[in-house]
C-alpha cells in the first residue's frame, strides 16, 4: 500500500469513527443519515479491498479457516433473509448495503470477512423492527457470538501468497466511491455551519486527509555466537529476493533497509561457510527483527 493511500484510508476512517459518534445530532436529517450510512458502508469496503489485496498471512489455522466457513454461511444467510424482507418494504438502499451471498465474506482476508459480517449485524439490528419473524434480536445475537467467537481464534485461514493484480486494482478502485459520497457528504452539513457549529468542525475536521507519514521496511539482525551470547562481527547475510548484502557488526548487528516485503530467503555466511538459512516472512512498512545464534566450530 503506498503511502497517500495509508493517508486516505486514515482519514475515511476517521469520517466513520465520527459519524458513529455525531448520529446522534443528525435526528430528523433523513438525508444526511441516509448519506452517513453510505459513507459508511464505502469505508467498510475500502477497508475490506485492503485487507485483501494487502494480507499478512502467516501462521495458517484449520480452525481459523473453519470458523471462517461458519461465519461465512450465517452472515450470508441472515443477509439473505434481510435484504428480501428490507426490498419488499421499499428501503433498498438499506438492503443494498448486506451481501447476500457466501462467498462474498468467505473470500476475503479474515480481518476484513469479519468486518464485513459485523457491518451486516448492525445494519439488521438498527432495523430490527421490519425484519421480524424472520430475523430477532436473538438470532442477532448468536450471530455476533459466531463474530466473537471467530476473533478469538488465533491464526489465520489463508497460506501465505502475495498480492493479487486484480485485488489491488479492486482496492485501489475502492477510493472512488468514498471520495464522492465525503463530497456529498460535507455539501449536506453546510446548514450545520451556523445552526451546529461544533458538530459541523468535527465532522469536517475528519474529512481532513492527514499529512503522509512515509513508513518504510526494515530488516534488522542480531547474531551472536550459541553459547556464550557474544555478538559476531563480520556474518555476511543475503536476502534472495531482495538482493540485498550486508554484514553484521562489532556488536553483531546489521540493517537493511526499504525492503521487498513478502516471503525471502536469509543466508548466513562467517568465514566462508553458510552458516544461517532460513526462510523469513517481511511484514510491509515495518521493522522485522531477526535473531541467529551461531554455532562457531
Amino acid at each position: 500500500m503506498e503511502n497517500p493511500q495509508q493517508s486516505e484510508m486514515t482519514r475515511n476512517l476517521a469520517v466513520k469513527t465520527q459519524l458513529g459518534l455525531d448520529s446522534g445530532c443528525m435526528t430528523g436529517n433523513v438525508k444526511l443519515i441516509a448519506k452517513s450510512g453510505q459513507v459508511i458502508h464505502a469505508v467498510d469496503l475500502n477497508i475490506a479491498a485492503a485487507a485483501a489485496a494487502y494480507p499478512d498471512n502467516s501462521g495458517y489455522s484449520s480452525l481459523k479457516k473453519l470458523a471462517k466457513i461458519d461465519l461465512s454461511e450465517k452472515a450470508s444467510t441472515l443477509s439473505g433473509l434481510a435484504n428480501v424482507a428490507l426490498n419488499d418494504l421499499g428501503k433498498i438502499d438499506i438492503a443494498d448495503q448486506l451481501h447476500v451471498n457466501e462467498t462474498d465474506y468467505s473470500v476475503l482476508a479474515d480481518v476484513a470477512c469479519q468486518a464485513l459480517a459485523q457491518s451486516a449485524h448492525d445494519v439488521m439490528a438498527e432495523n430490527l423492527d421490519d425484519l421480524a419473524p424472520d430475523i430477532t434480536e436473538a438470532i442477532l445475537e448468536d450471530l455476533q457470538d459466531e463474530i466473537d467467537k471467530f476473533a478469538l481464534v488465533k491464526g489465520t485461514s489463508d497460506a501465505k501468497h502475495e498480492a493479487s493484480p486484480a485485488l489491488t486494482k479492486a482496492f485501489e478502485e475502492s477510493f472512488k466511491p468514498v471520495r464522492k459520497l465525503i463530497e456529498q457528504l460535507k455539501m449536506l452539513m453546510k446548514p450545520y455551519k451556523k445552526t451546529n457549529k461544533p458538530f459541523w468542525d468535527r465532522i469536517i475536521a475528519a474529512c481532513n486527509i492527514p499529512a503522509i507519514n512515509v513508513h518504510h521496511t526494515y530488516v534488522n539482525i542480531c547474531v551472536t555466537e550459541k553459547g556464550t551470547g557474544k555478538a559476531m562481527e563480520g556474518v555476511v547475510f543475503t536476502l534472495t529476493k531482495g538482493k540485498k548484502t550486508d554484514s553484521s557488526n562489532w556488536e553483531g548487528l546489521l540493517t537493511l533497509e526499504k525492503m521487498v516485503a513478502g516471503d525471502d530467503v536469509l543466508t548466513g555466511v562467517f568465514n566462508g561457510k553458510v552458516v544461517v538459512t532460513a526462510h523469513i516472512y517481511i511484514k510491509r512498512g515495518r521493522t522485522n527483527n531477526f535473531n541467529f545464534e551461531i554455532e562457531v566450530e
